[in-house]
């Protein structure tokens, strides 16, 4: 079907059914209107959208760069991203890097080649290369802290951990591991900054073998949960994210160990499992929803040529059950230990 077609059964010009199917400012009667409308829904008429775009030379197309959209975390950041999106006539193309560099250049690429509107990078992988790629041909905005400056939207995970931990000194732990995500993550570093520092102002030397780089995954967490244990006896575990949190229950359950009674745990965003495992999972709520909804917010500012400033937004602990003041823990991972 064409617009011609369309316009032959209305009984109107071409140039009356395209700005009626545009949403043009142009005055159309109301009655006239209804008909054009009525003809394209009877053809089953669709505007040719990519014609559209390059006279307009614009796509109403955002792109954005997750590492992992399975976990709970970026599903609940793409949520809030989606909705402001479709508030403003956007759509998203979801592009799944798998914190590969290769990967998420050819993704990069590939919607450079769309002529998309802006990108929203998050996972903390956008580089300086990768803006030379885009060098300045579409906006770019990112959620939370990477490599490459843009405008973005995050929470301060340095100080978030160092409360995460705080917490569990101050129940009385002395010995306390921490999980970190991939060395190559700056949300991962960042909340091991916090680890430390939180054990440095308690007078505590940190003891290298209790830290443990691994994947944002509960298999990452449950590997290196085990890896943990057999170095060195600890009562309580930071884990960098709650999926590795998870993973590090099934690791301690598995050997004999009772949450909080032998070793406590505290995650990390509060996702939606957090609330419901068993036992209740201790956590820094991050406002995921609230920080998609803020970055595309933000690109659209810059879109406009309005100036964008960085936001942080708060996070909080949120004490459950998966943490408590120490009484047989040393004990029970040391004879596990070895």
């Amino acid at each position: 079907m064409t617009i011609r077609e369309v316009a032959r059964l209305a009984g109107v010009s071409p140039a009356t059914v395209s700005r009626v199917l545009s949403g043009s400012n142009h005055p159309v009667r109301e009655d006239t209107r209804r008909r054009v409308l009525e003809a394209a829904q009877r053809l089953a008429y669709y505007p040719n959208r990519l014609a559209r775009s390059l006279l307009r030379r614009e796509t109403a197309v955002v792109g954005l760069l997750v590492p992992d959209v399975s976990n709970p975390y970026y599903a609940a950041v793409l949520r809030g991203i989606e909705d402001v999106a479709h508030q403003h006539g956007l759509a998203v193309i979801l592009c799944n890097t798998d914190r590969d560099p290769a990967k998420q250049r050819q993704y990069l690429r590939t919607l450079l080649e769309h002529r998309v509107d802006g990108v929203v990078a998050a996972g903390g992988t956008l580089t300086v290369e990768d803006l030379r790629m885009v060098d300045g041909r579409v906006p770019v905005v990112a959620v939370g802290r990477h490599p490459a400056r843009v405008p973005s939207v995050r929470v301060d995970n340095v100080e978030a951990a160092r409360q995460a931990c705080r917490h569990l000194l101050e129940l009385g732990h002395v010995r306390v591991g921490c999980l970190a995500g991939p060395a190559s993550s700056l949300t991962a570093r960042d909340r091991v900054r916090g680890y430390l520092a939180a054990l440095r102002e308690a007078g505590v030397q940190p003891d290298e073998r209790w830290l443990v780089w691994s994947e944002f995954t509960a298999e990452g967490g449950y590997r290196a949960a085990r890896e943990l244990l057999e170095r060195c006896p600890v009562s309580a575990v930071v884990a960098s994210n709650d999926q590795m949190a998870l993973g590090a229950l099934r690791a301690l359950w598995e050997e004999g160990l009772q949450v909080p009674e032998d070793v406590s745990v505290v995650g990390f965003d509060d996702t939606p499992a957090a609330a419901v495992s068993v036992p209740a999972l201790t956590t820094v709520a991050v406002p995921t929803y609230e920080m998609g909804r803020r970055t595309l917010e933000l690109l659209l500012a810059v879109r406009a040529g309005r100036r964008a400033a960085n936001v942080v937004l708060p996070t909080e602990l949120r004490v459950r059950e998966s943490t408590a003041p120490p009484r047989k823990g040393h004990a029970a991972v040391a004879d596990r230990a070895g």
